[in-house]
């Protein structure tokens, strides 16, 4: 599935550093929530969570990442690393800024301290983000910064071997660099920022799990707003808004009948009719990590082949938790929820179940790896994936379900309470 845009970074304020001596306010929310679960339905008002959150990413972390970067840099032979804004400039330099036609980069040598590339114009609102950590080179408008960028290698002694860039980096970022640097091998550094990203630390996890819980309570908010003749744009406005109730930045797609037998629904608005499928999926961001849920529900009385499809569905997910562990390969996970749905009727293949079933997620929504057939990727502690499995029937409806999963020392434990029936009171 297509990395979706619909979460958006959350403007934390410094109020959550106001931490005092909580140990583990994620377990606490936990609890917290499977409280309400059994006192359903009469829970206590949703209040802002946001003081609750776990402490941000520190310098001292990604201090740590940086030289987990420059080991790997010298076991694979990169000389060097260039990094455009985004996800892997937020890991590694703890820098938020958005890509425009200007080069703006975080360079990282083998050895050494990093540098940031950015417009002379910039300069000052780059220093606001740096706070002297590393050195800033600027660019005017009329010089190359791929020539600024060539000169910073030259002061390291870089002149030859390979230069990693960024996965994401766009097309002419990565063409004007390698004019400008031809006795350079121009790699994609993918090996290197994969391999610090695709397995997170254990207060990665906790902002996660956090992040995750939190969606679940905006969720069980945003689903008592249903209501006959409310439109699809509607209720994606009213899970929105309990996001924001609790302190959070957030989105979901939500997808009435037969749109939900498309993933991603389609274009033509509906309106929520009685005995409807329900099926939302979406998330929120905190200190810039990314929850992902889905939950499908019906409007009134589910019919018997719903109540069917959802049970498959169901246990199809519980079957890929219960044997993700660290040593499987990826490939290997989806093929046992794969299985499930075949074994029921619905395959073959991608016949209803038409994706694969998870990917991993952090900084990003979607990203490395992924829980797809064929993947060798073998699964260490630390690892997060979603567990997505789903049976769509074009002209009726789908049912897909969504949780988090982390890979432990002795198998996958999941981030929220998986959902067992098609009631809007989740």
């Amino acid at each position: 599935m297509q990395r979706r845009e619909f979460v958006q970074r959350a403007s934390l304020v410094a109020g959550a550093a106001a931490l005092g001596g909580r140990l583990n306010p994620a377990a606490a929310l936990a609890n917290q929530l499977d409280t309400n679960r059994a006192a359903a339905p009469a829970r206590e008002p949703a209040r802002t969570l946001l003081a609750d959150a776990p402490l941000p990413i520190s310098e001292n972390e990604r201090t740590q990442r940086r030289d987990k970067a420059q080991r790997l840099m010298k076991e694979l032979g990169y000389s060097a690393m260039l990094i455009e804004p985004g996800a892997n400039m937020t890991y590694f330099a703890g820098i938020d800024w958005g890509r425009s036609e200007r080069l703006f980069a975080f360079i990282l040598p083998q050895t050494g301290k990093p540098i940031v590339i950015s417009p002379a114009f910039e300069r000052q609102r780059a220093e606001d983000q740096v706070n002297g950590r590393f050195e800033i080179r600027v660019w005017q408008e009329d010089q190359s910064p791929e020539a600024l960028v060539a000169g910073v290698l030259r002061d390291w002694g870089v002149t030859t071997g390979k230069l990693g860039v960024d996965g994401s980096a766009r097309t002419f970022v990565f063409n004007e660099l390698a004019l400008a640097l031809p006795a350079l091998q121009m790699a994609t550094a993918e090996a290197i920022t994969n391999a610090c990203r695709g397995v997170k630390s254990a207060h990665e996890i906790e902002i996660m799990r956090f992040a995750n819980q939190i969606t679940l309570q905006a969720y069980r908010a945003g689903f008592k707003t249903l209501r006959v003749g409310m439109t699809q744009a509607e209720l994606v406005r009213n899970f929105a808004t309990e996001m924001t109730k609790l302190g959070f930045q957030g989105g979901v797609f939500a997808l009435f009948g037969e749109s939900s037998a498309y993933p991603h629904g389609l274009p033509k608005p509906r309106t929520l009719e009685e005995n409807q499928v329900v099926l939302v999926d979406g998330g929120l961001s905190v200190h810039g990590y990314q929850s992902d849920m889905s939950r499908t529900v019906v409007f009134g009385t589910p019919s018997p082949e719903a109540r069917k499809v959802f049970d498959i569905v169901h246990e199809a997910q519980r079957r890929a938790i219960e044997f993700a562990a660290p040593g499987k390969k990826c490939g290997d996970v989806d093929a046992v929820a794969r299985k499930v749905i075949t074994d029921a009727g619905y395959g073959p293949d991608y016949r209803t179940f038409t994706h694969r079933l998870g990917h991993g997620i952090g900084l990003e929504g979607h990203e490395w790896p992924y829980l797809v057939r064929g993947s060798q990727i073998v699964m260490q502690p630390g690892m997060t994936f979603s567990d997505e499995p789903g049976i769509y029937q074009y002209g009726k409806f789908g049912i897909r379900l969504e949780d988090i999963l982390a890979i432990t020392e002795t198998g996958a434990e999941m981030m929220t309470p998986t959902e067992t029936s098609l009631s809007p009171n989740i």
